[in-house]
């Protein structure tokens, strides 16, 4: 059996979405293999339920760079893979780390030089999206590199389904989601509308201010409609500064991940910053009103198709930082999106064919 690494240990909800075609492709291509995945303990429940991996390494780095460095690389190297994907785009580590543990085949990006950590590597290409980012790096697999699987090797061609994003939720989940909503007096007729307030970056996040002002706009122009606002535990705090509305519903922190995905699968449209609940409103089929500021959305716009992205010609974008180091306006590329922008593109893709309601099934 084929033993093959997948190194990526981005924290981060979204980029574990996004990895989905490229983590199916290579699973397609060696089908009769044993993947395991290194990552970070956040994301170790959500891809435990990614049916294209056989296990989970988790990466603690508990006891300083050299010590958990040294004990993962051993253990790494006891497990005996035949070939490392190095898919985190930017990471040292996860370059060094299959190098150190001495896998006979491994692949990445050419980050800054890393590419010489590795047996093939591609362009670290930032124009193209993440999406197709972690593909290319699968793509350094297309001449076999004397690699077969337990029978003939499958050729990988990217169509339309290979690129498409997925998400675990289950039955349960949508079942729990529905009885929440009946709860929250949500009835069959109501069309639902997320609103996700917040992001883990300070500087991706839109003042909660205008989130209020949109929010009651879209509730006066549109009948039979629920905003329901969405969010992390440690995202109360924001949820807290929106005072109540009619018409909205406050889920901020009373869902799990995968009730999230049911949720948002059941919602016409999401309106969002940059963050981790839009990429699996785009995973899970609901369009996207999308708003970027210190990121590029040609990298980390929703996937796919129907969805608006909203950003500001503002020059010192995108920098990628956490804090804003622009000190005359801080936080100018989100505070230049307007509120009246926001609105006419929310309502406009409210004419958008996608319509859901809550099953009559009340288990």
């Amino acid at each position: 059996m084929l033993r093959i690494l997948v190194c990526h240990t981005g924290a981060w909800i979204g980029d574990m979405v996004l990895l989905t075609p490229a983590l199916r492709a290579l699973k397609e291509r060696y089908p009769g293999s044993h993947l395991t995945f290194l990552l970070r303990a956040q994301v170790i429940d959500l891809m435990n339920s990614n049916p294209y991996i056989d296990s989970c390494l988790v990466d603690k780095k508990q006891y300083g760079f050299f010590s958990s460095f040294i004990g993962l690389a051993k253990i790494i190297r006891d497990r005996n893979f035949d070939i490392a994907v190095v898919l985190h785009p930017s990471s040292f580590r996860n370059a060094l780390l299959p190098f150190f543990a001495r896998v006979p085949f491994r692949i990445g990006s050419n980050y800054k030089g890393r590419g010489l950590l590795f047996s093939a590597a591609c362009p670290a290409n930032t124009d193209i999206h993440e999406v197709h980012r972690y593909l290319s790096v699968i793509s350094l697999l297309d001449d076999n590199n004397g690699f077969e699987a337990d029978g003939p090797l499958k050729e990988v061609v990217i169509k339309d389904r290979e690129l498409a994003l997925e998400f675990w939720h289950t039955e349960t989940d949508r079942k729990s989601v529905k009885k929440l909503l009946r709860s929250h007096g949500v009835s069959v007729r109501d069309r639902l509308i997320a609103v996700n307030i917040g992001t883990t970056w300070q500087s991706k996040r839109w003042d909660i201010e205008r989130f209020e002002i949109v929010i009651r706009e879209i509730i006066a122009a549109v009948r039979d409609t629920k905003i329901v606002i969405t969010g992390s535990v440690s995202e109360q705090d924001l949820a807290d500064q929106l005072p109540p509305i009619d018409s909205t519903i406050n889920l901020v922190g009373k869902t799990s991940l995968f009730e999230l995905g049911a949720l948002l699968e059941l919602c016409t449209l999401c309106l969002t910053c940059d963050s981790g609940p839009m990429h699996i409103a785009a995973a899970v089929g609901t369009p996207c009103v999308a708003l970027f500021g210190p990121t590029d959305p040609i990298r980390h716009q929703p996937y796919g198709e129907g969805h608006t992205l909203i950003e500001r010609p503002v020059p010192c974008r995108p920098c990628y930082k956490r804090t804003c180091m622009y000190n005359d306006i801080p936080y100018l590329c989100m505070k230049e999106i307007e509120t009246s922008h926001v609105l006419d593109a929310v309502l406009e893709g409210l004419n958008s064919k996608k319509s859901t309601t809550l099953a009559e099934d009340t288990h």
